[in-house]
């Protein structure tokens, strides 16, 4: 029975909500819009001002905004994502699920071992696993996922994601 153990801090709550959000045609469009569109009409209004009144000094601070509008704008729209996926989680919530993990691979089920607490989630209710640069998620279901911070785990991971992966294969 092959075993990691890991730490869900706070932070780590909001990137499977960040992860699914940047993969929808809504946030792509939000995106554009704000890294494109607003800075393009800036840097239009920047050319009217410089050109037709002449006014170099305003031209270029309309332009120095487009181009901060560019930049900070990812920042701003993932900030408020995060506030607002964290305002979803009660205290007691957050109580509950941050805090030392395990979670073991066992024949039937993975087992996820928290404070206290033991969950057992068979083969079949688990629907994939996805492993990215700095987390693995662990699909129950299209929405819902178990999140692994790859900085925090102890163990093998990657041996841990190998056998877990052909057992969700066989469950099917």
């Amino acid at each position: 029975m092959l075993e990691i153990e890991y730490e869900l801090r706070q932070r780590d709550l909001t990137a499977f909500t960040e992860h699914q959000i940047q993969e929808k045609e809504d946030y792509q469009k939000i995106l554009r819009r704000h890294q494109i569109t607003f800075p393009a009409v800036l840097a239009f209004l920047a050319f009217v001002v410089g050109f037709f009144y002449a006014n170099t000094l305003s031209a270029i601070g309309i332009a120095v905004i487009a181009v901060a509008w560019h930049y900070l704008s990812p920042l701003i729209i993932k900030y408020n994502i995060r506030r607002k996926t964290l305002k979803l989680y009660s205290d007691s919530d957050k109580q509950q699920l941050l805090g030392k993990r395990r979670l073991r691979l066992e024949p039937q089920a993975l087992v996820e071992i928290g404070e206290g607490e033991e969950n057992r989630i068979p083969w079949r209710d688990i629907v994939r696993i996805e492993a990215l640069k700095r987390y693995v998620f662990i699909y129950l279901d299209i929405d819902m996922a178990l999140i692994v911070p790859r900085k925090t785990v102890q163990g093998d991971l990657k041996k841990f994601i190998q056998i877990a992966d052909k057992r969700i294969s066989s469950a099917d």
